[in-house]
């Protein structure tokens, strides 16, 4: 479900976005004229009242509309379309100030490389995805590099926080927003902005929030690299997918059940013997790549729900798992 209606504005560049909606640039865009097509319009907060009928003491009834206290809607300034219904307290933090934050993170301002942005359920959502210049390369990976993204997101509804996110996680729609929040939280690469009224405080935020995503991919680069380097022998390929899927005792299992495990297996060997292992075969790293492709797409699921939510919410205990059994393979010669 994509979520985008006829008063949300969407942008990308060079690929179209899957469902084929909004406007694709042949290059990147300056801030001005990618703001004019994601977000043309800032939120505003206004007094919300209620209509009360009151019957007089002869009987006669009147409508009156009294402000309810505490809480007001924020609405759309073009065409004073209604957001959400929210706290007084909650702090507004208009469109501008997504962009400015946006600037912010390549520091130069000018030549940010603004990939996709735009507005999910009439203006409720709003994001900006920036293409950041220093992408990660994993050394020894044959496939190529991979491009980091810094995502920016907010709401208007009070559904959600302004947030910050490294992902690798191209947001053109309601579920690629949905799968950049599990994958920075998984990785622990979400950053939650202050709600303080100083723009230039929240500039600050981003500039210290990048800083510490670079550390944390450095790091993650390390491990990557360190995977590559552990070479593991061909019978403990073998061994090693024994053990990530394993059989139980055969006086405890169907033999349905036995033949399932052994399709799964033959699955992995799909993944690990394709271009997922391209490359990288022989490798721990090869071992983990094929194990993650093999958990989030062929592993059995009773319905798509269940598959995205064990893909994402489950990954890190599913990646420790074979990181772990990958090493001892390579150890083990």
């Amino acid at each position: 479900m994509h979520e985008l209606t006829n008063s949300d504005g969407m942008f990308t560049v060079r690929t179209a976005a899957w469902h084929g909606l909004g406007t694709t640039f042949e290059d990147y865009p300056k801030r001005a004229e990618a703001q004019a097509i994601a977000h043309p319009w800032e939120p505003k907060a206004e007094p919300l009242y209620r209509k009360l009928t009151v019957t007089d003491e002869d009987g006669t009834e009147s409508q009156h509309e009294l402000e309810v206290d505490g809480w007001v809607a924020n609405a759309r300034d073009d065409n004073n379309a209604t957001l959400g219904v929210v706290p007084k307290t909650y702090n507004l933090v208009d469109n501008s100030t997504l962009w400015d934050v946006a600037e912010a993170l390549e520091k130069s301002g000018s030549d940010v490389m603004y990939e996709t942005g735009g507005s999910l359920r009439g203006g409720a959502m709003v994001w900006v995805l920036v293409r950041l210049k220093e992408p990660l390369v994993v050394k020894g990976d044959k496939r190529g590099e991979t491009i980091p993204y810094f995502a920016l997101q907010n709401s208007h509804d009070g559904s959600g926080a302004f947030r910050g996110q490294a992902t690798m996680t191209r947001i053109v729609c309601a579920n690629t927003s949905r799968i950049s929040d599990l994958e920075a939280k998984a990785r622990g690469t979400e950053f939650i902005f202050r709600h303080s009224k100083n723009v230039q405080d929240r500039i600050s935020e981003a500039q210290e929030a990048l800083t510490g995503w670079r550390t944390s991919l450095d790091d993650w680069q390390e491990k990557m690299e360190a995977l590559i380097g552990a070479k593991v022998a061909s019978h403990n390929e073998g061994k090693f997918l024994r053990q990530f899927i394993p059989m139980p005792p055969k006086n405890l299992i169907s033999e349905q059940v036995e033949q399932n495990i052994y399709s799964a297996r033959e699955q992995w060997k799909e993944c690990y013997n394709g271009i997922t292992g391209e490359g990288v075969e022989g490798t721990a790293y090869g071992l983990v790549q094929a194990s993650i492709e093999y958990q989030e797409w062929y592993r059995r699921a009773n319905n798509a729900e269940s598959r995205f939510k064990r893909s994402f919410l489950s990954k890190n205990t599913i990646v420790a798992t074979a990181v772990e059994l990958a090493m001892q393979a390579s150890r083990e010669g």
